[in-house]
C-alpha cells in the first residue's frame, strides 16, 4: 500500500512531464505552421486583399531584395517600420510563387546596391531599409522614405509622429509597376502659357510606368511616339496650327485628357476641338449647395457624384473632390452619332451654375443662378467603322486643372491622382491600377463623428450624466432619511 506522499508525488511527476510533454509539442507544432495573428486595428502586418488578388495571378518571376543588414532596424521612432517591411515580405513571399526574397546588406555588397542604384537611374545611392523590385526586364526601387508618411517639428526638424504606413502600397506598386512591359508615353501640350505639371504629380504617374514628356505645339508636331496627350486649360488661345494638330491626333485613334479651368480671354480655337466632340464650355461658375457632396475645409470643395465606370471602378471609399469654383461644361445637343459621351463624376440636382460677376463668390442662390445637375468630368468616345473595322478615340475632360494640385491630392489621400491614373488606362485599354491605403498606427487613427453624434454626446455629457448623479443622490438621500 502506497502511502499519501508517495501518490501524491508520482501525481506531481506525471503531470510536469505531462506539461513538458504539451510544451514541446506546441512548439513543433508552431514551428511547422508558424502561423501569426494580426491584431491591429489596420491589420499593419497583413497583405490586403488587394494584393493578394494581383499576386494570385502573377506569371512573371519577382525578385524583392530588402537592403538591409541582418537584424538591422531604422533609428528613434522609424524602428517598427523595420519590423513590418520584414513581416510584410514574409507575406509576399507566401502568396505566391513566382516571388523570391532576398535580402543584402550594403556594408557587405557595395557593388551591387551601387548596380541598383544605376539601373533604376538613381543618384546618390540606396538608403538602408530600401526594397528594390525586379523583374526580368525591369526594376523599381521603393526608398524607405518613399513607405511612411510622418509630421515632422518645423523648429527641430525631428519626427514627431510617423501619420501613415505606405509599405504594402509602395511594393505591390513596384511589382505591378515592372510586370506591365514598356512605359506608356504621356506628352503634355505646352505653348499657350499653360502652367506646368507639379514635380510630385509627374513622379505618381511615372511610378505607374507612365513616361511624362513635355510638346510645345505652337512650334513643332505632335512626336510619333506619343500614347495620349495630357491638355491643360491655356492662359490665352491657342494657334490655329496648334488646333490643327491636335485635331488630327485624335481622328487617328488618339487619346487625350483635358484639364479644362476659367480663363479671362475667349478661346476660339481650344472651343473649335471641344466643338469637334461634343463639348463646349460656358464659362459659368458651378456652386454645390448638398451639404453632403461639400467636403468641409477653409473653403468649399465639391465632392463629386460617381456614375458607374470603369474609371470609378477602385474609386468606390475614396473622396474626390474639386476646387471651389468649377468651370460649366456641357454636352452639345447637336453632335456626330457616333460620340458617346458618359458622365463620370456629376454634381447633385441641387447645384447652379453663374455667370462671372461681382457675386460670383458667394454661394448663395440668386434668381439668374441655373440650376441643375452639372457634368464635372466626362468621358467620350468616337467610333468610326472604315471597312468593317472599327477605330476608337478616347477622351477624358475635367473642368479643373487644380484638382491635381499636391496640396489638394494630399488632403484627400490621393484619390484625384488616382482617377486620373485610371482614366489614362482607361484610355489605353489597361485595367485599372492597383490602389492600396495607408495604414494608419495604432492609437492615431482620427476619431469621425457627425454633427448628430456630436450632439447626442454633449447632450448625455452635459444634462444625462448631471441628471443621472442628481438622481442617485437623491435616492441615497431619501433611503437614509426613511432608514
Amino acid at each position: 500500500m502506497f502511502d499519501k506522499r508517495f501518490r501524491y508525488g508520482t501525481f506531481s511527476t506525471v503531470m510536469v512531464l505531462f506539461a513538458i510533454v504539451i510544451f514541446v509539442l506546441a512548439n513543433l507544432l508552431a514551428g511547422e505552421f508558424d502561423r501569426n495573428l494580426d491584431l491591429t486595428t489596420q491589420r499593419i502586418f497583413t497583405l490586403t486583399e488587394q494584393s493578394r488578388g494581383f499576386l494570385d495571378e502573377l506569371e512573371q518571376d519577382i525578385t524583392i531584395t530588402l537592403i538591409a543588414g541582418v537584424g538591422q532596424e531604422l533609428p528613434g521612432g522609424l524602428a517598427e517600420m523595420s519590423r513590418i517591411i520584414s513581416h510584410l515580405l514574409t507575406e509576399y513571399d507566401a502568396a505566391s510563387s513566382y516571388i523570391t526574397i532576398e535580402q543584402r546588406d550594403p556594408m557587405l555588397n557595395p557593388a551591387l546596391v551601387h548596380r541598383f542604384a544605376a539601373d533604376a537611374g538613381i543618384e546618390g545611392g540606396i538608403p538602408s531599409h530600401s526594397v528594390v523590385v525586379e523583374s526580368a526586364d525591369a526594376i523599381r526601387v521603393v526608398q524607405s522614405h518613399e513607405m511612411v508618411d510622418f509630421d515632422i517639428n518645423p523648429f527641430t526638424g525631428q519626427i514627431m509622429r510617423i501619420t501613415s504606413y505606405n509599405i504594402e502600397r509602395e511594393i505591390t506598386r513596384a511589382i505591378h509597376h515592372v510586370t506591365q512591359g514598356a512605359a506608356t508615353v504621356v506628352y503634355y501640350v505646352m505653348g499657350s502659357g499653360e502652367l506646368p505639371l507639379p514635380p510630385q504629380f509627374v513622379s505618381f504617374l511615372e511610378s505607374e510606368n507612365f513616361e511624362l514628356r513635355e510638346v510645345n505645339l505652337v512650334l513643332q508636331e505632335i512626336p510619333e511616339d506619343a500614347d495620349i496627350l495630357f491638355i491643360p486649360m491655356p492662359s490665352r488661345d491657342w494657334t490655329e496650327p496648334k488646333a490643327a494638330r491636335v485635331l488630327t491626333f485624335l481622328e487617328e485613334e488618339g487619346r487625350a485628357f483635358f484639364a479644362l479651368d476659367h480663363v479671362q480671354d475667349a478661346t476660339p480655337n481650344l472651343a473649335s476641338v471641344l466643338d469637334a466632340y461634343g463639348l463646349y464650355v460656358t464659362g459659368n461658375f458651378i456652386f454645390e449647395v448638398d451639404g453632403n457632396y461639400i467636403f468641409p475645409g477653409r473653403v468649399p470643395y465639391i465632392v463629386p457624384n460617381l456614375t458607374p465606370h470603369p474609371i470609378n471602378e477602385n474609386l468606390r471609399g475614396f473622396t474626390n473632390i474639386i476646387p471651389f469654383l468649377a468651370t460649366e461644361m456641357r454636352v452639345n445637343s447637336v453632335r456626330r452619332t457616333t460620340l458617346d459621351i458618359e458622365p463620370i463624376w456629376h454634381t447633385t440636382d441641387s447645384a447652379f451654375s453663374r455667370g462671372v460677376g461681382s457675386e460670383a463668390e458667394t454661394a448663395a442662390r440668386h434668381p439668374s443662378d441655373i440650376g441643375g445637375s452639372f457634368p464635372l468630368a466626362l468621358a467620350v468616345t468616337d467610333r468610326i467603322f472604315l471597312d468593317g473595322t472599327a477605330y476608337y478615340t478616347h477622351l477624358v475632360v475635367t473642368n479643373s486643372f487644380d484638382f491635381i494640385d499636391p496640396w489638394y491630392n494630399a488632403y484627400i489621400g490621393e484619390a484625384n491622382w488616382l482617377f486620373v491614373l485610371n482614366s489614362l488606362q482607361w484610355m489605353t485599354d489597361q485595367p485599372p491600377s492597383i490602389w492600396i491605403p495607408g495604414r494608419v498606427p495604432p492609437g492615431q487613427m482620427p476619431l469621425l463623428i457627425t454633427a448628430s453624434e456630436a450632439n447626442i454626446i454633449g447632450g448625455i455629457s452635459m444634462g444625462g450624466l448631471p441628471l443621472i448623479f442628481i438622481a442617485i443622490g437623491a435616492f441615497v438621500w431619501l433611503r437614509r432619511k426613511h432608514s
